[in-house]
């Protein structure tokens, strides 16, 4: 009988986290995907970070996730976004080589210590009593387990649309599990539709690049993962290749526009929704008529720089429409397609039938991670299996599960998103969804999330150790830029006026001087008292720190009083119908999500502030445990 302590269905980035996850804590865990050489693999654009995401990809690599560091040692580009706006929204983003990308995360799987790996389609679960007890393949072999991870992606029910034509399809090239759909409404679970797509592959060789800007990697080249951006490792450097810029026009639009009825998002073939921030050209064409052209981004998908994606470019057209339009853009006159753009659509559960740990509320010790919980994007999947592979390695290990709050991690916005609200449209993180973005930056995930993952055991003690020490070169940083003083009429405070017209009225210490917007860290080091520099990494932050220091502290005064409905838990006998004065919309919601205390029920639309009240009442009226 083969029997693990964690078993985790699905080998993209929501799996591979999951496993890896799991098998660090110690637990014996197997990974079950449709094809060993599928594992890892970047099924749309081969780019990991971005506005929102590279905050969610910096929290798995501060939980110890292999995300970040598989993608710097993958990268084509490297770009800081919003470099000019302030540290909270701030984005990394990494184009990577596709192939690396996927090499890098199998050999990393194929490494990990109580981690095996087999090829198999699972066909049901074994349930007894609600509990998890295994699986079962469509070999009919049953292995057992005392978790499962579902990281199915796009594969249930998946059906891939190109003009008039369907098939039943994971992805391009691979099949959809079509019985384990099945199984699951036996079960009666919540099950919806959504849809998502991808542009059509170029061959590099067919594109004229002469006229379009160029767009390279910044000069600082930043990373993502924590190991090679402040902790001082060093990661594996390959070739860099440049993006370009074209643009759509008037001719583009107009065959879209003439061939719409062709497209199956708008013949009725499709009503699923897809991502809002993410549209296909199709839908911009439509929604956004009043422009005459769309940016598209020309991005090298591997090393050997034979496919370009262009990004901007989504569609299900058929495929001698893509052609056409295609041809319309400048640069692409005789571009050859390589693989055809196209629309998936594919089932997913609603996210409301899932706890804050990612266990779904019918059956216990079964979680779920990834597309299937209705959210989009590489970031927002890896982030989900790294908690609910914790959480699995939790139950086997006996211990209490883990979930961040709103306030620590965006991870922890966007569990709390999900299970609270559930989803209409395949979800995407923002920086926009967190109430705290000051203090959830992606250059501090380390300082919120570490701990906890070494504490939850999933962060080695070495990786532990990298942190406590940059911890500790901010901190000794910090108290010597308070030492030193400058005085007025001094060398510095002169040089001080001459550059940034400052004149100071009284003694300052250097570090007040970093609460000054106009002041950074290396105009410091120019000043003639500053001394011995610290790494400019370590530099940022302590600015950082320093001149947000009074946001910081409102914002947690803030957080402190949102905590305080927080820490009023709803107990599970309370009988919603029973508090009289509830309108009967509320319960239904209030029943549907099962929120484990006032704050999340406070989130639920429709739930009121009075209604929050009543139920703050009746708990503490009744003393309901």
């Amino acid at each position: 009988m083969k029997k693990y302590g964690v078993i985790v269905i699905g080998g993209g980035h929501a799996g591979c986290e999951a496993a890896n996850a799991s098998a660090r804590s110690g637990v014996k865990t197997l990974l079950v995907t449709m094809k060993l050489d599928s594992i890892g693999q970047m099924s749309c654009n081969p780019a990991v970070g971005g506005i929102g995401k590279s905050h969610l990809a910096r929290e798995v690599d501060a939980l110890g996730g292999l995300m970040c560091k598989i993608a710097d040692n993958s990268a084509l580009q490297k770009r800081k976004l919003n470099s000019r706006k302030g540290p909270a929204v701030q984005a990394t983003r990494i184009q990577t080589c596709r192939d690396t990308y996927k090499s890098n995360m199998q050999k990393e799987m194929q490494k990990t210590q109580n981690l095996d790996i087999q090829q198999a389609t699972v066909s049901r679960l074994l349930i007894t009593d609600n509990h998890i007890r295994g699986i079962v393949t469509n070999l009919n072999e049953k292995i057992f387990c005392d978790a499962v991870i579902l990281t199915a992606g796009t594969f249930l029910g998946g059906i891939i649309h190109v003009g008039g034509k369907s098939f039943q399809a994971g992805r391009a090239g691979d099949k959809s599990s079509v019985e384990l759909e099945s199984f699951f409404r036996d079960y009666c679970f919540d099950i919806g539709r959504l849809k998502t797509g991808t542009p059509p592959r170029i061959n590099k060789k067919s594109i004229n690049y002469e006229g379009l800007l160029r767009q390279d990697s910044d000069i600082e080249k930043p990373c993502l993962s924590y190991l090679y951006d402040h902790y001082g490792l060093k990661h594996i450097s390959i070739n860099e290749i440049p993006c370009h810029i074209t643009h759509t026009n008037e001719e583009t639009h107009e065959i879209i526009e003439t061939s719409r009825n062709l497209s199956p998002m708008y013949n009725g073939k499709i009503d699923s929704l897809g991502p809002r921030y993410c549209p296909s050209i199709e839908d911009k064409v439509t929604r956004f008529a009043d422009k005459k052209s769309h940016q598209i981004f020309l991005e090298p998908e591997t090393l050997s720089d034979f496919e370009v994606y262009p990004n901007g470019l989504s569609t299900s057209l058929p495929v001698e429409i893509q052609e056409k339009f295609l041809r319309t853009i400048r640069g692409l006159e005789n571009c050859i397609i390589t693989q055809p753009g196209y629309a998936i659509e594919y089932s997913f559960f609603e996210p409301t039938c899932l706890n804050s740990f990612l266990e779904t509320k019918k059956i216990k010790s079964l979680f779920f991670a990834g597309q299937i919980n209705g959210t989009t994007g590489y970031e927002e999947a890896a982030a989900q299996g790294v908690l609910a592979g914790i959480n699995a390695s939790c139950v086997v290990r006996n211990i209490n599960m883990w979930s961040p709050k709103r306030n620590e991690s965006y991870l922890g916005v966007m569990v709390d998103d999900l299970i609270t609200h559930g989803v209409t449209e395949p979800y995407r993180m923002f920086t926009s969804r967190a109430e705290h973005r000051l203090r959830l930056r992606e250059d501090n995930a380390d300082e919120r999330l570490t701990e906890a993952g070494f504490n939850l055991g999933v962060v080695s003690e070495e990786r532990f150790n990298l942190y406590k020490k940059k911890i500790s070169k901010i901190q000794k940083e910090s108290e010597r830029l308070e030492k030193i003083k400058i005085m007025p009429d001094s060398a510095d405070s002169i040089n001080l006026e001459n550059k940034f017209n400052i004149k100071l009225k009284e003694t300052q210490t250097m570090k007040s001087l970093l609460k000054k917007s106009d002041i950074g860290y290396q105009d410091l080091c120019e000043l003639e008292t500053f001394g011995l520099t610290a790494n400019s990494d370590i530099g940022h932050l302590v600015a950082i720190n320093e001149r947000y220091s009074g946001y910081l502290k409102r914002q947690d005064k803030e957080i402190a009083k949102m905590s305080n409905d927080g820490n009023i838990k709803i107990p599970n006998s309370l009988v919603y119908s029973d508090i009289k004065a509830l309108s009967n919309e509320a319960i239904e919601k209030l029943k549907k999500v099962s929120p484990k205390d006032l704050g999340q029920a406070s989130r639920i639309a429709g739930v009121t502030p009075a209604m929050i009240s009543l139920l703050r009442i009746y708990i503490k009226k009744h003393s309901i445990n």
